[in-house]
């Protein structure tokens, strides 16, 4: 059986989400409960049908966070006797009595079936805000049925935000938004920023409550991932701070573009000449020094590691390393590195990860040793070289590229242990 297509032979418009979806043991990518915790001093409830608890629950035991989440069970009892509304109301309030600290912020999220039976869910929160005024109260939502009109992750990184409040600017702050992991030394945007003086705030930094509100006080942000695209339209509505997308590429003049705009609107100096220079440098170094450790092995690469999986193999293949194998669910990048790709590296292949077809995949890649980017494709091609990585983990533009190929290099070199790196449930966090 084969389980991928060929490039060549692949419309422009492909997309996996055909409604039935496979989910692999390859389990690091985060989710709508990791994200929850993130916000200090906040709690979660989750007000669902058992069955729907199960893996939240299940989810936040492994984190080791069940003082973050509670939950609320609606059963068919709630449905045949109409009090769904007085179910929501009754058990949040017994959920904060009972809490051993009273959290700052509450994310409730309903279900399915309260937008089924219409439930009016923000008379309830009107109500819990009046009794509780301490308390920033946010609709959350888990309704899988709606993912493609109000998808999970978008949606949430949006209502986190939403209790930020109007407030005075300062310039030399800047939010960054929407990142599951820090923005640290790998991250050529974060670390010129705090070079130039600008203080750069984020929810995973925070270690209080108050210390995220901070971030209302921004003049404007920053996003890496499109996902957060909705919440930046929303800050920008809302507390009128202007965002700015740095694209996830591996083209230096787009880098270079997105540095100096970004430096602009910061009123600060880009990144002078020699800076660049000295980053491409040790970028095209770092490249060089995986090609040779890779020595002609084949590399496939996963779009859950990664936001432009089209273009780091163009760039990877463009510098002579053969990649042979892209993970992907959807082509989100500029059409142009597609193109590029199906004319000059026809052969390569591209498997639907999600597809139902591949829990019959016989897994591995017979050739050669393979060494994967991502855990998707170091499972599908039952590889323990591999590199252990989730939405590029906090790394962007060269320094993040050079970070990359130290990670592929090293992987190139020493086995992990893959069946149970990549069993750990949102990779990273607490538990990760």
């Amino acid at each position: 059986m084969k389980e991928y297509q060929r490039i060549a032979d692949i419309a422009w418009e492909y997309n996996a989400d055909d409604g039935f979806a496979y989910s692999s043991p390859a389990r690091g990518v985060w989710n709508i409960v990791h994200m929850g915790t993130l916000v200090p001093e906040g709690h979660q409830i989750f007000v669902c049908p058992t069955s729907c608890l199960r893996g939240v629950v299940l989810t936040t035991a492994e984190m080791g966070a069940m003082d973050k989440l509670s939950t609320i069970t609606v059963g068919e009892d709630n449905i045949l006797e109409g009090d769904m509304e007085e179910t929501l109301h009754e058990g949040t309030r017994k959920v904060i009595e009972s809490l051993p600290v009273r959290p700052r912020m509450m994310m409730i999220f309903t279900s399915c079936i309260h937008h089924f039976l219409a439930v009016n869910y923000q008379r309830i929160y009107r109500l819990l805000r009046e009794e509780y005024p301490d308390i920033d109260f946010v609709d959350c939502y888990m309704h899988p049925i709606m993912r493609r009109t109000s998808p999970p992750v978008p949606t949430l990184w949006r209502q986190m935000y939403r209790v930020l409040r109007p407030a005075e600017k300062k310039p030399k702050q800047v939010n960054v938004i929407a990142c599951d992991f820090p923005r640290g030394p790998y991250c050529d945007a974060v670390t010129h920023l705090k070079k130039q003086g600008i203080m750069v705030t984020d929810v995973t930094g925070s270690r209080t409550y108050d210390e995220f509100l901070t971030m209302a006080h921004a003049s404007r942000n920053i996003l890496f991932h499109k996902a957060g695209m909705m919440a930046a339209k929303d800050l920008k509505i809302r507390l009128d701070q202007p965002f700015r997308l740095m694209r996830p590429v591996c083209d230096y003049d787009i880098i270079d573009a997105d540095m100096a705009d970004l430096s602009e609107e910061c009123g600060i100096p880009a990144p002078t000449a020699e800076e660049i220079s000295e980053l491409r440098k040790q970028t095209e170094e770092a490249v060089r020094r995986a090609k040779e450790v890779l020595a002609g092995r084949p590399v496939a690469v996963d779009g859950t590691a990664v936001d432009n999986p089209l273009g780091l193999s163009l760039w990877l293949l463009q510098h002579g390393i053969r990649v042979v194998s892209l993970f992907v669910d959807s082509f989100t990048e500029d059409e142009a590195i597609f193109r590029t790709l199906q004319e000059n590296w026809p052969d390569l292949r591209v498997y639907n990860a999600i597809s139902w077809n591949m829990r019959r995949m016989e897994r591995g890649y017979r050739e050669e040793s393979l060494v994967a980017i991502g855990q998707r494709a170091a499972y599908f091609h039952d590889t323990n070289y591999f590199v252990n990585l989730v939405d590029y983990d906090g790394m962007y533009g060269y320094r993040g590229l050079i970070r990359l190929m130290e990670l592929l290099t090293e992987a190139a070199q020493e086995e992990k242990d893959m069946r149970s790196l990549i069993q750990i449930k949102g990779w990273g966090c607490s538990c990760g």
